[in-house]
């Protein structure tokens, strides 16, 4: 093993930034709660529920009383890998049977004057995305097995100016964690075959990050509402977070790759690396108008902003570092992008609500970022879903799938890459590797209880 490779081999801290925005839109978790999932996340101007304290805080000022609302989200995502041939042997590869259940939490609080308040649970950012076949997966030098949450808990209180218009403010302490695996091989025998030496995991947690939130809500006539909401972008710190090698190399190269990590680590034996960064994370803006054409039909129409222009790349430092040469920048050049929804609530009954909503989210990620830790594509959501009320309590179901573009990494028949990635040799052989083309379905199902009291 060459000098040549120790970049590749531990700017594994890259691989914590990049997995936790290569997911781009599918990245982003807009679900929050059961009903707002049944209108396809178009509830800006009408959220009714303790989903409100993602979807627009000044909600608070139009919920008299006190309530609960209780959401379990289970995402269920599952892509498929096609190789292209050429430049590269078709293998085709797809992820594993996951599920991965997103909280959210509401409580809010209306006393009937001119201010309410309210506290939120959500986990609005997250990734899971595990391969099969980890030890011959094509990708698995970028990454086989990556899980990120990032929680958001936000207290906040609304402002009634007057009847028809609410204001608030509020904060989103953040909390982020990751755990990413993947493998450095080396080519070996007579055929160069590629055979598995070094196993990497990385583990982190951030630092807790806080940054404001936002809301109006305005109804100048009982049938029309407006709202707007913001969320703050953050940048979550990673300080000394965890790097472990792991040698496992065939008998025949073990000695020669514990004497390439000795010299990479400057330090005979360590196996163990520190790894700073910081990820970005975008702000969430998002308008929309209800409008109650019949007593029984609302419609909803949201445009919602998102600011991933702020994940433009990483600057990972390690620890030890004794040449310099395993600290890098990493280009990810994400562009800000607009989200389309549209939702529609139907009162069938007195006590049943039914819901359907459609969303139309085109990616911000650039063909080159995309890699097996998550390739996004432009995606097209649809959902249906249900709410009983009986008495003090509320009971919601909803069903979304996310379906996303076909989409490859090929740029005029070659592997996309930056321009500033041209001239790397071992980029050039990496990305060659893994061009192919992704599909990614992911199915949601969406529970809520909500008390009113």
């Amino acid at each position: 093993m060459d000098r040549s490779s120790t970049r590749i081999l531990l700017a594994t801290g890259a691989l914590l930034a990049a997995a936790g925005l290569a997911r781009a839109g599918g990245f982003s978790i807009y679900e929050a709660g059961a009903r707002a999932t049944g209108m396809g996340c178009a509830v800006t101007a009408s959220v009714d529920d303790g989903s409100a304290m993602f979807y627009n805080i000044a909600g608070l000022g139009f919920m008299p009383g006190t309530l609960v609302d209780f959401n379990l989200i289970p995402v269920m995502p599952s892509t498929r890998f096609q190789q292209v041939n050429p430049p590269t042997p078709g293998q085709f590869n797809e992820t594993v049977d996951q599920s991965f259940l997103i909280p959210g939490l509401g409580l809010a609080h209306n006393p009937g004057g001119r201010f309410a308040f309210g506290l939120g649970v959500t986990a609005p950012f997250g990734l899971g995305v595990e391969w099969e076949d980890p030890e011959t997966w094509v990708g698995r030098f970028t990454s086989y097995d990556v899980d990120l949450a990032t929680i958001y808990v936000t207290p906040a209180v609304s402002y009634q100016a007057t009847a028809e218009l609410a204001i608030a403010v509020g904060a989103d302490v953040a909390y982020q964690t990751i755990e990413l695996n993947r493998y450095y091989s080396q080519r070996y025998g007579g055929g160069s075959e590629l055979v598995n030496v070094v196993d990497v995991t990385l583990e982190g947690q951030s630092e807790i990050d806080v940054t404001p939130c936002f809301g109006v809500m305005y109804r100048p006539t009982p049938d029309l509402s407006l709202g707007a909401m913001y969320h703050h972008e953050k940048t979550m710190t990673y300080e000394d977070q965890d790097a472990t090698l792991v040698n496992v190399a065939p008998d025949e190269l073990r000695d020669a790759v514990d004497q390439f990590l000795d010299q990479s680590a400057g330090t005979p034996g360590l196996r163990d690396f520190a790894v700073d960064t910081e990820l970005g994370l975008p702000h969430l803006l998002s308008l929309g108008a209800a409008y109650r054409f019949h007593p029984r039909l609302l419609v909803e129409v949201d445009l919602v902003h998102f600011g991933w222009a702020n994940f433009n790349s990483l600057e990972l430092a390690f620890d030890p570092d004794p040449t310099g040469g395993l600290s890098t920048v990493i280009p990810e050049k994400y562009e800000d992008r607009w989200q389309y929804r549209v939702g529609v609530d139907f009162a069938a009954t007195p006590r049943l609500d039914l819901f359907a909503g459609y969303a139309y989210d085109e990616s911000p990620q650039p063909k080159a970022s995309m890699s097996p830790l998550l390739p996004d594509a432009t995606r097209n959501d649809v959902s249906l879903g249900a709410r009983y009320a009986t008495g003090p309590w509320r009971f919601t179901a909803s069903y979304m799938v996310v379906l996303n573009d076909s989409r490859d990494n090929l740029e005029n028949g070659q592997p996309a890459l930056f321009p500033e990635e041209r001239d790397d040799l071992e980029t050039v052989e990496l990305k060659t590797m893994q061009a192919g083309s992704y599909e990614t379905v992911v199915n949601i199902l969406a529970f809520g209880v909500g008390y009113h009291f």
